[in-house]
């Protein structure tokens, strides 16, 4: 028996297709952005997420009012975890417990620093309206700046900085569950 030689076929799956040459125009591209180069670096929604927790925190904290209002001090909070929370989860490549820590914990720095150097500024210069009648040398109270160091020398630890970076852990973390948590398809699960 002969064996029997098979013709190539001619369909469109068997034939190379050209790769398409790449212009010159398209063979440059732009470098990357400073929040494409931060989104890139494994480190880089820790170091976003804390000059803004700093940066912010401190300048909301020229906002506190001297007779240290709940609401105002809530909402100067709730503005610092926004602005964390949103800048981590931008700045994150996925989602999951590690960008919600650090959301949390940077949140917590910022709005400690935001209050107490809020409150300490104020508070010092209360001090100082008092030691000015009695002859000190205290007649316009510490500054900013003494405030500042005041806040970052005391632990961060209070309610307000916890509950506002649990804020922050949920805007990182706030989207659908992974695959192994998704629908399966089968509407009775």
């Amino acid at each position: 028996m002969a064996a029997r030689k098979t013709k190539p076929s001619s369909s469109p799956e068997s034939q190379p297709t050209p790769e398409p040459q790449p212009t010159p125009e398209s063979a440059v591209q732009p470098p990357p952005s400073v929040l494409g180069r931060l989104r890139g670096n494994r480190m880089g929604a820790v170091l976003g997420g804390l000059v803004v927790a700093l940066v912010l925190g401190a300048l909301l904290s020229v906002l506190v009012p001297d007779s240290q209002l709940l609401l105002a001090l809530a909402l100067l909070g709730l503005a610092e975890a926004a602005a964390v929370g949103f800048t981590v989860r931008y700045l994150s490549e996925r989602r999951g417990l590690a960008p919600q820590l650090t959301a949390f914990g940077l949140t917590a720095i910022g709005v400690h620093v935001l209050a107490g150097t809020g409150l300490v500024n104020q508070q010092i210069g209360n001090l100082g309206d008092l030691a000015g009648p009695l002859g000190g040398g205290l007649t316009s109270g510490l500054g900013w700046d003494d405030a500042l160091v005041g806040a970052m020398a005391t632990p961060a630890i209070s309610t307000g900085a916890v509950v506002c970076g649990l804020i922050a852990a949920i805007i990182a973390g706030w989207g659908p569950r992974g695959d192994r948590h998704g629908t399966s398809g089968d509407p009775a699960a």
